[in-house]
């Protein structure tokens, strides 16, 4: 979308002069999927696809989505119902001691960034922190029952 943008010409060409050659380095998953580590390099002539891409961007979300298959789209669409439920039950027993608590768990999602690889051993560390902010709340409920 951003390199769409009809300014983006006008700022390459302000930045790095007339005739500046740009370049888009991607990483797309079908190609991931088949085992290729690297990047590759797009040139000026990939714009149209990415006009298609915009194009299709009602997809997202949807059984349709061509990139929604992928291990951590799953995993983020995994995410929107944890964090959902971890706030409701952080509201439900809200109180001055567990104040702090549920300050820290809510903040939690900001811990998750990066891409693939990077995205999900942070999700891990968020399930993992998460764990240990839960568990005083377990313990005191068993103690209470």
């Amino acid at each position: 979308r951003l390199y769409l943008a009809p300014g983006f010409d006008r700022s390459i060409e302000q930045q790095f002069g007339a005739g500046a050659k740009v370049t888009y380095r991607l990483h797309p998953p079908a190609l991931r999927s088949l085992g290729m580590k690297r990047k590759i390099a797009l040139g000026r002539w990939f714009r149209p696809v990415f006009r298609v891409l915009y194009g299709l961007r009602g997809l997202r979300g949807t059984a349709l989505d061509p990139f929604g298959r992928d291990e951590v789209r799953r995993e983020e669409r995994r995410l929107i119902g944890e964090y959902r439920a971890l706030i409701e039950r952080g509201l439900a027993t809200l109180s001055e001691e567990s104040y702090g608590r549920a300050v820290a768990l809510a903040a939690l999602p900001d811990m998750i960034r990066g891409y693939d690889s990077i995205k999900l051993g942070n999700i891990a560390k968020y399930r993992a922190r998460v764990a240990e902010l839960l568990e005083p709340a377990a313990q005191l409920e068993r103690v209470a029952v």
